[in-house]
C-alpha cells in the first residue's frame, strides 16, 4: 500500500464505523472491493482494522434500532413494546421448544381468491351491484 493509498483507507475506515458494508464503503470512497480483499490478504493488520470498524458499525446500527424501538414504546406503539417484552423479559417470553427455528413455517389458514367474468355473472349478483359504482353500464 502506498501513501497516496492511506487517505482512501483512513476514509474507508470511517466509512466501515458508519456503515458496516464493504461495498458501501468502498462506493464511497472510490475503491473497489476486490482492492480491499487483496490488502485484506496482504497486510493483517489491515484486516484486524477493517474488522475493527464492521463491529463498531454493527454496534451503531444496533444503537440506533434500539433508539428507535425505544421511541416507538415512548409513543405507546403496542406492538413495540410487546416486541420488547417478548425478546427482553423472561416472565413474558412466549414459551418455545429448542428447536423452534429449525421447524419449517407452515401457515395457519391459507386463502384462496376465485376470479369472476362480470359479464357472466348470475342476475341476483348484478342486481346488488350500485349503479353509481363508477363503472357505466354493464
Amino acid at each position: 500500500m502506498t501513501k497516496k493509498s492511506s487517505k482512501k483507507i483512513k476514509a474507508f475506515l470511517e466509512q466501515l464505523n458508519t456503515v458496516p458494508n464493504i461495498s458501501v464503503a468502498c462506493e464511497k470512497v472510490g475503491l473497489t472491493r476486490n482492492t480491499i480483499y487483496r490488502w485484506c490478504k496482504e497486510d493483517p493488520e489491515f484486516q484486524e482494522n477493517v474488522n475493527l470498524a464492521l463491529s463498531c458499525g454493527v454496534d451503531s446500527i444496533i444503537d440506533l434500532a434500539e433508539s428507535k424501538l425505544v421511541t416507538h414504546i415512548n409513543n405507546g406503539n403496542l406492538r413495540a413494546i410487546q416486541y420488547y417484552l417478548d425478546n427482553h423479559k423472561k416472565e413474558y417470553m412466549r414459551p418455545r421448544s429448542k428447536d423452534f427455528w429449525k421447524k419449517p413455517f407452515v401457515p395457519v389458514t391459507s386463502i384462496t381468491i376465485d376470479t369472476v367474468d362480470p359479464l357472466n355473472m348470475p342476475s341476483n349478483v348484478i342486481g346488488n351491484i350500485n349503479d353509481d359504482d363508477g363503472y357505466g353500464d354493464i
